[in-house]
């Protein structure tokens, strides 16, 4: 659904101190992965995952630069400007399924688990974040059954480290049939170069600069490809991964620009 629909902010959850869910008045029935265009007046219009994806749509957000400041200023009633749900969601494939979340990463994944674990398969979630107040959605996917590991990097949380220490660990004893992950983008390149070692097909939601949210811009085009993030995305299978020598190096800003993950 591509035409902008005005909806009403219903609910505000305080999830982290820098982390609120948004749930609107709008009624779906989304693929986990799949986005929403959430627009601003006088702002902007960013894509914004969909963390609920049934019954009143949920967005949860990491407040991060003006958008999502100007965001966190709404209150129960104010009303936001939608497009969507929109590009491809997760596909799941086998009984045995991993999950690994990092930061606000999680917010994607836990719908997809509560779907999975609804269809009787296996779920187990990595969730990872910096510090122990900080991590997202824990009680939520215990909850729907699923065996949840943790990673800080600070050590305040389940072991101190990185969500693919937690990984590299755990595929030295058991094996999977599939695995989703989400975060930040050398964490992704570190677990499907992981679960590549020990062929285990994945699947990892993107996130790039968009413009027009449907495809018709480019300026999402994952280079050496020619994939679209918002329209064969978000979600990429890491055989589509492997063709570009953008994933997990650098994005592209509003004026086209190369940024490099890992430099200031």
């Amino acid at each position: 659904m591509h035409e902008m629909q005005v909806v009403e902010i219903k609910k505000i959850v305080r999830e982290t101190k820098r982390i609120r869910t948004f749930f609107l008045d709008l009624d779906v029935n989304a693929i986990p992965g799949q986005f929403v265009m959430v627009w601003l007046p006088g702002v902007n219009e960013k894509p914004m995952s969909a963390s609920y994806t049934r019954g009143d749509l949920g967005i949860t957000v990491l407040r991060l630069g003006d958008f999502t400041r100007r965001l966190f200023e709404l209150s129960e009633g104010d009303l936001l400007g939608i497009r969507g749900p929109m590009g491809r969601g997760f596909k799941i494939y086998g009984d045995r399924l991993l999950l690994v979340g990092g930061g606000v990463g999680v917010a994607p994944l836990a719908p997809l688990a509560e779907e999975a674990l609804r269809d009787g398969k296996e779920v187990t979630a990595i969730v990872g974040a910096l510090t122990a107040s900080e991590l997202l959605f824990v009680d939520r996917l215990k909850r729907a059954g699923a065996r949840v590991l943790i990673s800080t990097d600070d050590g305040t949380a389940g072991r101190k480290g990185f969500t693919t220490d937690v990984l590299a660990e755990l595929l030295e004893e058991e094996s999977f049939d599939q695995c989703f992950t989400c975060g930040p983008e050398l964490m992704m390149a570190k677990v499907l170069e992981i679960t590549r070692s020990k062929r285990i097909p994945t699947q990892a939601s993107l996130h790039r600069y968009f413009k027009c949210g449907i495809g018709i811009c480019g300026q999402c085009v994952l280079d050496g490809t020619g994939l679209r993030v918002c329209k064969e995305g978000p979600t990429f299978r890491d055989k589509e991964l492997r063709r570009s020598h953008e994933f997990g190096r650098y994005w592209r800003n509003a004026a086209g620009q190369k940024i490099y993950f890992g430099r200031r």
